[in-house]
């Protein structure tokens, strides 16, 4: 993970812990443990890379969706997205004229 994404992401989990208003001890408390005080707090400096499925399961715990979480690297958004997010559109009229079987 490059550095600078590392403490952006840092940052951006530090924030949320902030505004749910918990310490590093208190995740670590109400996390029954399973959030190490240290390493929260290594991944809030960007010292330590989190891998994807840590990060999905610490924005459950923080209740948040991890759009919240990943950093806005300032692009502008690509074509066919909206807002960066990629648009999706369903044709239900052509989907009503599939026969059922190849649905």
């Amino acid at each position: 993970m490059d550095g600078d994404y590392a403490k952006a992401l840092g940052a951006s989990l530090r924030n949320i812990r902030v505004q749910k208003n918990l310490s590093l001890q208190d995740v670590q408390q109400s996390s029954a443990g399973k959030w190490k005080a240290a390493v929260i707090g290594a991944y809030e400096r960007g010292d330590r890379n989190v891998t994807v499925t840590k990060l999905f399961d610490l924005a459950a715990f923080y209740g948040v969706p991890m759009s919240e979480i990943i950093p806005d690297d300032g692009a502008p958004p690509a074509p066919g997205t909206l807002d960066g997010r990629r648009r999706v559109v369903l044709d239900l009229e052509g989907l009503a004229k599939v026969p059922e079987e190849d649905r």
